[in-house]
């Protein structure tokens, strides 16, 4: 059987040439250690002191001007209201006219504005535009009752805070929370607060009806009495299992007892009936058509925001701050809960972050010593947290935050 022999004079293939960035690489790895210590400590320190908020922020162009006019017909509407608010809007270069458009729905018109796709800061604009619109309204006609424009639609809530007592009034749970708010301003990072679930304080007139008789009053008669007096703006209700009738108040009414020395009747010897000899009268909080609970308690609710370009989870430190010298000075029976903190949630998922990436370095050392030298290992893992503070430390240059979408990408890049 012949062999095959190998021929004398083969020679082995030379080594491609290395490319000069290896070669610099090689010749200065000294120098290339320490760079890349640097940067790995800017990226440490970046981690830190970074912008980190929930979500990214974004610029919402979209907002809605409404006004109110009781008892006109829609021809009237359109003229006397919406076709001036129209003129208005249009008349600024920033409206997209295309997409912006109206209706008009019962006794309300409505206009959804919407803005050009290059207008960047959104609200100078609305600030532009609801300092305008106050002049606007002055020229509507006089049953118009209101006029709004809504555009806050892009506001998100750092912290939902609920504030509830047992035995305390809402007018002093909104006294206390008008302390925290005080607070809660010294915080730089602090934007937009908004209380919501507070019930207000009415005058309530119960009538008696032996003294209606004693005196030959009825009901209406005090009611219409009240409004031959020149009353303009809606007050209250008179109410009977029957009929609810309004009772108009135009002059401020400050107290109890201005409201039970109204004269109701006066007779030709110059006698007179005040409203307090009729009925009673007392300061009572209406039953509410909503409240807010918390742990079955009623309670009402604080919603803090936080300014772009701020660190949330340091005001989050901040706020637990302001809390709790604020609860140092409530009363025991008042307690304050945090029912949405989003800081809270930031940490946890940097930490979440950090951990995942503990995890893939292990794993990358453990599977790579199972085929290879440990030496190459360990190379190989070092990779992976050098490139991921080398992003943090570029992310922090460059002013992009941490957020929901950019640890999303770290986490996809620490996988592959």
């Amino acid at each position: 059987m012949a062999q095959q022999s190998t021929p004398q004079n083969s020679v082995p293939k030379p080594l491609a040439k290395p490319s000069p960035i290896v070669l610099a690489g090689m010749k200065y790895s000294k120098e290339i250690i320490l760079i890349t210590c640097i940067f790995i400590a800017f990226g440490i320190y970046a981690l830190k002191v970074m912008d980190k908020n929930e979500f990214p922020s974004f610029t919402i162009r979209e907002g809605v001007v409404g006004a109110v006019y009781p008892g006109a017909s829609v021809e009237q509407i359109e003229q006397e209201v919406l076709k001036p608010l129209e003129d208005y809007v249009f008349s600024y270069k920033e409206v997209n006219k295309k997409k912006t458009h109206s209706q008009v729905s019962g006794s309300t018109a409505i206009i959804f504005v919407e803005l050009d796709d290059d207008v960047d800061d959104a609200d100078s604009f609305w600030n532009e535009f609801k300092i305008g619109m106050e002049a606007e309204k002055l020229k509507l006609p006089p049953g118009v009752l209101g006029v709004e424009t809504l555009s806050d639609f892009g506001e998100t809530s750092a912290l939902l805070i609920t504030m509830q007592s047992k035995d305390k009034t809402y007018r002093e749970l909104g006294e206390y929370m008008d302390a925290l708010k005080d607070r809660l301003r010294t915080i730089e990072s602090v934007g937009t607060m908004s209380v919501t679930g507070k019930q207000t304080e009415q005058i309530a007139v119960y009538f008696n009806p032996e003294k209606l008789q004693h005196y030959a009053l009825s009901e209406k008669t005090v009611g219409a009495t009240l409004l031959a007096q020149g009353f303009q703006t809606t007050g209250g209700a008179l109410r009977n299992g029957s009929y609810t009738q309004p009772i108009i108040v135009a002059r401020p009414v400050n107290s109890v007892a201005d409201v039970a020395n109204m004269v109701v009747f006066s007779s030709p010897d110059g006698s007179v009936v005040r409203l307090g000899d009729v009925a009673e009268v007392k300061k009572e909080y209406p039953e509410p058509d909503s409240y807010i609970t918390n742990n079955f308690d009623k309670c009402i609710l604080l919603s803090v925001g936080m300014k772009d370009g701020y660190n949330i989870v340091e005001m989050g430190k901040e706020v637990d701050a302001q809390i709790e010298k604020a609860r140092a000075e409530m009363p025991e029976s008042v307690t304050l809960f945090k029912i949405t903190d989003q800081p809270v949630v930031v940490n946890s998922s940097v930490n979440y972050f950090l951990v995942e990436l503990l995890i893939a370095i292990i794993a990358v050392v453990v599977v790579i010593m199972i085929l290879l030298p440990l030496k190459v290992a360990l190379i190989a893992a070092a990779t992976i947290p050098v490139s991921i503070f080398i992003s943090l430390g570029l992310f922090y240059a460059f002013d992009i935050e941490l957020n929901t979408v950019t640890l999303a990408c770290l986490f996809v890049s620490l996988w592959r």
